[in-house]
């Protein structure tokens, strides 16, 4: 790796910290990033063109890296009962959201950030967070009718594990593990028993993300 590509990486990496733990606007370019990172001025601005742009690395890099987790998760078997199929995606919603906690963080904070390239990368974080999430529900078999709006549906069960999630981040890292496998089959029964009952919900081609 070159030394200007180590460079960005530090860059990113710090940005990461610092963002999650500030948000964009509160963040101090010298004191939380350049400085913890190693990294002159002359170098930042080699790499990016302000804090604006190195928020927008950080979170490119983020859906990057996300996807990548998602596509590689273990799925269970398609005859599985829904609440297995569904407690098998929390879990591993859970497990993304561990390993990226920074970048949750982040999404929470940025979702009305005044920038709007900033505000259209959050959001296609989100579709790609819920979309397989729809895809499960799609196949989901008998509970499932017809015109059952699958996007819709994840749309709202995103929001409710947003929260969720951001509750069980406010764990003390020790007990996270203890309540994951818990909280994971507790969110499953919680959303196929509720969903179920929106199995005549009408689609409608419009439903956007936040």
């Amino acid at each position: 790796m070159s030394t200007a590509a180590q460079t960005r990486e530090r860059l990113i990496r710090q940005g990461r910290i610092a963002f999650a733990a500030k948000g964009h606007d509160r963040v101090s370019l010298q004191r939380d990033v350049l400085e913890p990172a190693g990294v002159s001025t002359g170098s930042f601005y080699h790499q990016f063109k302000d804090k604006t742009d190195l928020l927008l690395a950080v979170l490119t890099d983020g859906v990057a890296k996300g996807r990548v987790m998602v596509e590689h998760s273990v799925a269970t078997p398609p005859d599985a009962p829904p609440v297995e199929r569904v407690r098998e995606r929390m879990a591993m919603w859970l497990e993304v959201v561990e390993a990226g906690e920074d970048f949750f963080r982040i999404h929470q904070r940025e979702r009305t950030n005044a920038d709007k390239r900033v505000r259209q990368l959050v959001a296609e974080a989100r579709r790609q967070s819920y979309a397989p999430l729809a895809d499960r529900l799609a196949s989901g078999g008998s509970w499932i009718s017809e015109d059952f709006d699958t996007d819709r549906v994840a749309q709202l069960v995103t929001g409710f594990m947003s929260a969720a999630i951001a509750d069980y981040l406010d764990l003390p890292k020790r007990q996270r593990k203890l309540e994951r496998d818990h909280l994971a089959k507790a969110m499953a029964e919680f959303i196929v028993g509720g969903v179920s009952g929106m199995a005549g919900l009408t689609h409608h081609s419009g439903a956007t993300t936040a």
